[in-house]
C-alpha cells in the first residue's frame, strides 16, 4: 500500500498486526465508510481475519438506523471484519455482541482517563459524564453470514466545539474533558487488545459480562422511549438482561426488548 495513503506509520501497522489478533490491516488518510470497505472485503473468502480498516477520516460515516457520524482530525476511527466461526461467537447474539464491544472500549478508556465515568447507553453507544464520547455499528456481510463488520468510532483528540449544534451538546472527546491529546496508535492497540480478551469471555459465556455491563447501565432508573419491532415503548428503563435485553418497566408490565433504538431520556 502507497505510504502516503496511510493514516499510522508503518511500525504502528506493524505493531498491530504482530501485537493484537489482529491479521490483516488496511489504513487510509480518507475513506467514505470503513464499514463499507470492510464489508466489501468480506466477499474474499482467503482473507485472513480479523481484519482492520483504519481511516483518519471519513466523509460518510454512519451509525445505527442511518444517522451520520460527525467526525473531525482527531478522532479514531476503524473496522473490524471477524469470522464468528474463527472466534467461536457463532451462537453470540448482536446485542451481546455489541455490548462486550462496549465493555471493551471502555475499558481502554478507564486505563487512559481513569478519574472518566464511563457508561454504556444500551445497545451501542460509550458515554463520559453524560455525553456520548464513543459509538460501535455491527452490520452483517449479505454474502458470508459468518462474516461480521464492527465499527467503531470515539472521539478523542478531536474538539467537539466545532461540531453541529445538536453535537456539541450530547457528545464530548476525551480531549475535551481532559484537556489533554493523546497518540491514536497507542489508544487503537489497547482497545484491540480489551476486544480479543471480551470476545474471549463471550465465547465461554462467561457470566462476569452480563454482570459488568448491568453495572454500567447508562439508562438505569431513566425514564426512556425506544423504537423497536413492537413500536414504541415507554417506560423506566430496570437495567440489562443476561442476553442483552433492555428491560423497560411500563404501564403494562416490564417489556423486553432485544433491540431497538433509543428516542429519548428523561
Amino acid at each position: 500500500m502507497n505510504e502516503e495513503t496511510n493514516a499510522f506509520s508503518a511500525s504502528d501497522i506493524e505493531s498491530i498486526k504482530s501485537e493484537s489478533f489482529v491479521r490483516t490491516v488496511e489504513s487510509y488518510r480518507e475513506l467514505a465508510s470503513t464499514n463499507d470497505l470492510a464489508l466489501q472485503r468480506a466477499t474474499i473468502e482467503a482473507l485472513d481475519t480479523p481484519l482492520l480498516v483504519i481511516a483518519e477520516r471519513q466523509t460518510a460515516g454512519r451509525g445505527r438506523g442511518g444517522n451520520q457520524w460527525w467526525s473531525a482530525p482527531g478522532a479514531l476511527t476503524f473496522s473490524l471484519l471477524i469470522d464468528r466461526e474463527t472466534l467461536d461467537l457463532r451462537e453470540a447474539s448482536d446485542p451481546r455482541l455489541s455490548l462486550t464491544t462496549g465493555l471493551a472500549v471502555s475499558d481502554a478508556l478507564v486505563d487512559i482517563l481513569p478519574i472518566g465515568d464511563f457508561q454504556l447507553k444500551w445497545p451501542n453507544d460509550i458515554y463520559l459524564e453524560s455525553r456520548k464520547v464513543a459509538g460501535i455499528l455491527l452490520e452483517r456481510s449479505s454474502t458470508t453470514p459468518n462474516r461480521l463488520v464492527v465499527g467503531i468510532g470515539v472521539n478523542v483528540n478531536n474538539s467537539l466545539s466545532a461540531a453541529p449544534e445538536d453535537i456539541r451538546t450530547s457528545a464530548t472527546s476525551l480531549h475535551d474533558a481532559s484537556g489533554a491529546d493523546y497518540r491514536l496508535s497507542i489508544l487503537l492497540q489497547a482497545i484491540l487488545n480489551r476486544l480479543e480478551v471480551r470476545y474471549r469471555m463471550l465465547a465461554d459465556n462467561d457470566p462476569r459480562l452480563a454482570v459488568e455491563w448491568e453495572d454500567r447501565c447508562y439508562l438505569r432508573n431513566r425514564f426512556v422511549r425506544v423504537e423497536s419491532g413492537d413500536g414504541v415503548v415507554e417506560g423506566v428503563c430496570r437495567g440489562i438482561d443476561k442476553e442483552g435485553a433492555l428491560l423497560i418497566d411500563t404501564h403494562s408490565g416490564l417489556h423486553r426488548l432485544v433491540n431497538g433504538v433509543v428516542l429519548g431520556i428523561e
